[in-house]
């Protein structure tokens, strides 16, 4: 995958298909970038979480393989970081990753706008909330004030184009980059 961010949509439609109403994606950038998916879908029992990881097993009935989580563990194991997944079932799961950003192998974070919005958008999802910390600064995002905002406006060209926009900016005026 090109970008961190392409892994971190393909982990949150997993998200989408436990039939999780609620979504956070929590990102806190330092040496390293710390990331928590969290949401409160069906769970997994133990015997799934156990495998949930491993490329030869799938809750899905189209596919014998699941790569999105084992992909991410090749790359945290690659790369220097750490990977933690906790799941129950009726409560929901939580992954916590460390990605080392400094390693040669780490791709690039990629357009944490566009993923933002791709999420936003997803007809299953009803409840979204994504923070974003550096530097000390926090820049919060929640759908379900989007959504108040600008209710069916959410899917236009333009308001894609223009959320995607805002969001990075915030983030990179969080950073200290423009």
């Amino acid at each position: 995958m090109d970008n961190l961010c392409i892994y971190f949509l393909d982990l949150m439609q997993n998200s989408i298909a436990a039939k999780a109403t609620l979504i956070e994606l929590h990102m806190v950038e330092d040496d390293m970038l710390h990331v928590v998916i969290k949401d409160n879908g069906q769970g997994m029992s133990k015997e799934t979480l156990s495998r949930a990881s491993s490329p030869f097993y799938s809750s899905r009935t189209t596919r014998k393989v699941g790569l999105g989580l084992s992909m991410m563990k090749m790359l945290i194991d690659q790369t220097e970081g750490s990977f933690e997944l906790n799941s129950e079932i009726g409560v929901g799961t939580e992954l916590k990753l460390k990605i080392n950003l400094k390693h040669i192998d780490t791709p690039d974070v990629g357009d944490i706008g566009e993923l933002i919005y791709l999420i936003s958008i997803h007809q299953d999802v009803k409840d979204f909330i994504f923070t974003y910390q550096v530097n000390g600064e926090t820049y919060i995002y929640d759908l379900k004030e989007i959504k108040e905002i600008l209710g069916d406006e959410l899917q236009s060209f333009t308001v894609m184009k223009t959320l995607n926009e805002m969001i990075n900016k915030e983030i990179n005026t969080i950073r200290g980059t423009k």
